[in-house]
């Protein structure tokens, strides 16, 4: 098959056209050294590294689903653990390369703190926006995901106030803290499996009606696994030049490295978590909806910031260095967590569409805020 119709086949008929003309815009301007021109180049490959990060948790998205229902696994731990694993992926791939190749610890931080106030805010927003009904939650997935991130985050701040050189011990309280989500999510998955042991039929029923409506057919688990790992490897390359990108286009408006990534390197990794989440609202998989949110969330925190501490420390560094500035962002981070949990709480668990209209505008505040302190 001629390369340039696969490219087309994996971005889609919406998404062909667009990127198409970014490529030919940053192809066009790349080359050219003037400011005016780099401008171009720089918002046109961001823009072209968020659609290919949108695209790749697209094509992600049926592969997990097909894990999910030939293990049985409940639609909110999925979302939770297999959907949040490599739809932040792209986090994963920015604190790496925030560490390895930037020395800057503090973009990764950054990012990801930037990542989780997208997720908590602008993603159940969208999935209440979209939603056909009141975006209703189940107790047990408002609860179990919500309060554990509000204590992720809180070690999270605790551990910037308290030291700027995270070393092993940070890394190892992180990987312990996930392993004791997994543990928690464990024990849901056996009590949903002996809830579900009468249902196979009816659940057969409904795959063979939702594998009707998908753009990418899976037979077997093993090419669920080759979609997966492809599509994260996708991601982490795209990750890769969204950071140079944005980097370079806040050197050249004089905007903070740390700014940029807590809001515009944050708001394209999350892309694939805004697809998946989206796509669950809409079919009314609400507690898959937002189970991903707090999923991804944790899991960016946890593991993708432990992961290149430990790489650098069994690489031969016995500490790495994190300066975080602008710290008010992290309290920002928190009140806005506890805001998007009154707001799943209030009203016996729904999202309004109305308050979903609020959490996006607080979004907006926050990202204005952040670029006038920068």
């Amino acid at each position: 098959m001629n390369p340039l119709v696969k490219i087309q086949n994996f971005l889609g008929p919406t998404v062909y056209k667009p990127s198409l003309v970014l490529a030919v815009i940053a192809l066009a301007t790349w080359p050219l050294p003037v400011g005016f021109f780099q401008f171009f180049y720089f918002m046109a490959t961001i823009g072209l590294a968020s659609l290919i990060i949108w695209r790749a948790g697209d094509h992600f998205a049926p592969a997990a689903e097909f894990i999910e229902e030939h293990h049985n696994i409940p639609q909110s731990v999925k979302a939770a653990v297999i959907d949040a694993v490599a739809s932040s992926f792209p986090e994963f791939a920015v604190a790496v390369i925030a560490v390895m190749f930037l020395g800057k610890f503090e973009v990764g931080v950054a990012t990801i703190a930037g990542s989780a106030l997208y997720n908590v805010l602008i993603i159940p927003a969208a999935a209440g926006l979209v939603a056909t009904t009141p975006l209703v939650l189940s107790r047990e997935v408002v609860w179990r995901d919500s309060l554990f991130y509000l204590l992720v985050v809180l070690v999270l701040i605790a551990a910037v106030y308290w030291t700027s050189e995270w070393s092993i011990g940070i890394a190892i309280l992180f990987i312990l803290l996930y392993a004791a989500y997994i543990y928690m999510l464990q024990q849901h998955y056996k009590r949903h499996q002996k809830q579900t042991a009468d249902q196979e039929e009816s659940a057969e029923q409904e795959k063979n009606e939702e594998e009707e409506e998908e753009e990418l057919h899976i037979e077997t688990e093993k090419q669920a696994w080759f979609w997966i790992g492809g599509m994260m490897l996708l991601m982490g390359a795209a990750s890769h030049l969204l950071v140079e990108s944005s980097i370079g286009l806040g050197d050249l408006l004089g905007i903070d490295a740390v700014i940029m990534a807590f809001i515009v390197i944050a708001a394209g990794t999350s892309a694939p978590d805004t697809a998946l989440s989206v796509l669950s609202a809409m079919k009314g998989n609400y507690d898959a909806a937002v189970s991903n949110v707090f999923g991804s969330n944790i899991f960016d925190i946890l593991i993708c910031l432990s992961v290149p501490i430990a790489m650098m420390y069994f690489s031969g560094a016995p500490f790495t260095l994190m300066e975080m500035p602008y710290k008010s962002l992290l309290w920002i981070l928190l009140a806005s967590t506890f805001l998007a949990i009154y707001f799943f709480y209030s009203d016996n668990y729904t999202l309004t569409k109305r308050k979903s209209i609020i959490m996006l505008v607080t979004y907006l505040v926050i990202a204005v805020y952040a670029i006038i302190i920068s």
